[in-house]
């Protein structure tokens, strides 16, 4: 499950698979196929945008910077770009807190 404590564990789960999904489509393996079918595969996952902003949140938070994609993507499903940033905020903090370094 992804590490949202304030989060019911169902949606903890939805979220672990929508990291997946939105990873897999947005820099991962099926990076080349059409965006209507991605931001399909996406929504088949959530429309909740707080869940599509927190995952949003953790690509931002990427510290490899690799995962652009993977935000546009989900902004695209219709993320709550405030809460992808809020929730950016605390996980680069905690990642930062655990000795994760940041170019920037």
């Amino acid at each position: 499950m992804v590490h949202v404590p304030s989060l019911p564990a169902r949606d903890r789960l939805v979220l672990a698979e929508l990291s997946g999904v939105a990873g897999r489509y947005g820099h991962g393996s099926d990076r080349e196929k059409p965006r209507d079918e991605a931001v399909t595969a996406v929504r088949a996952v959530t429309t909740d945008p707080t869940l599509l902003g927190v995952q949003a949140g953790v690509a931002m938070a990427d510290p490899q910077g690799i995962s652009g994609p993977t935000v546009d993507l989900l902004r695209e499903a219709g993320a709550d770009m405030e809460t992808a940033a809020a929730h950016a905020a605390e996980v680069r903090a905690r990642m930062e807190a655990q000795g994760t370094r940041y170019d920037s």
